[in-house]
């Protein structure tokens, strides 16, 4: 089937694995399309019915209906046992492992691109929406634009200290010149960054995004970007 599954946890009862590796293209297939992975997500969780699935996504049974074969055929769902009715007995499943795991370099290029690049995109949009609805609300700054070196430029909020102090938003794009170590060190502190206010359960959702690459050596994306 492709799949190799690891030791379990010690504390598991049911001796659910903890992490499965995948091999299988199928199943490869499936996990890189994020329609799937919506109806595959319930099954990572707990063990559920085609039913239960489905209202956890809130999505229709059908539809349910039609991925769960699917995941089951490539090994990533298995059946592990029913639920006994009147009439047909409802079948109940989850996935082989908590954690399902794909080797970078077996995720076909074409594939990877439109996961991570419909991912990253959907997160985009929300996050300029929300920041084009809270830049729009404050009337008390504007936009400056400057030189940046010989021939570039740079375009940011214009504002008083004061006024800084009391935006809970911000937003910032930017060419860095860094050593190998400056760049190790800057990811170690956004990843710290995020995991000190992760898990925390305020009133409102605020979407970060935060990140650092290396410039391309191929700007395939962007070969046309001036």
């Amino acid at each position: 089937m492709g799949v190799l599954t690891a030791a379990t946890s010690s504390t598991d009862d049911d001796g659910w694995p903890d992490r499965a590796d995948i091999h299988d293209p199928a199943a490869i297939a499936l996990l890189t399309d994020l329609r799937g992975v919506t109806f595959l997500s319930p099954f990572l969780a707990s063990t559920h019915t085609l039913t239960s699935a489905a209202r956890t996504v809130e999505r229709p049974v059908s539809s349910m209906a039609h991925w769960v074969p699917r995941f089951v055929d490539t090994g990533l769902v298995e059946r592990v046992g029913e639920i006994r009715r009147a009439g047909a007995p409802m079948p109940r499943y989850r996935a082989v492992a908590r954690k399902l795991v794909v080797p970078f370099e077996m995720i076909p290029f074409d594939a990877r691109v439109r996961m991570l690049d419909t991912g990253r995109l959907h997160l985009l949009r929300r996050f300029m929406d929300g920041m084009d609805e809270a830049v729009a609300s404050s009337r008390s700054f504007g936009l400056s634009f400057a030189a940046y070196g010989e021939r570039g430029s740079v375009i940011d909020l214009e504002e008083t200290d004061a006024e800084r102090a009391l935006r809970s938003y911000t937003d910032g794009w930017m060419m860095l010149e860094l050593t190998e170590e400056d760049a190790l060190a800057c990811s170690r502190e956004l990843e710290s960054l995020v995991e000190r206010y992760r898990g925390r359960q305020g009133p409102r959702t605020y979407i970060f995004h935060g990140g650092i690459a290396p410039d391309p050596t191929f700007r395939w994306r962007s070969a046309n970007d001036r």
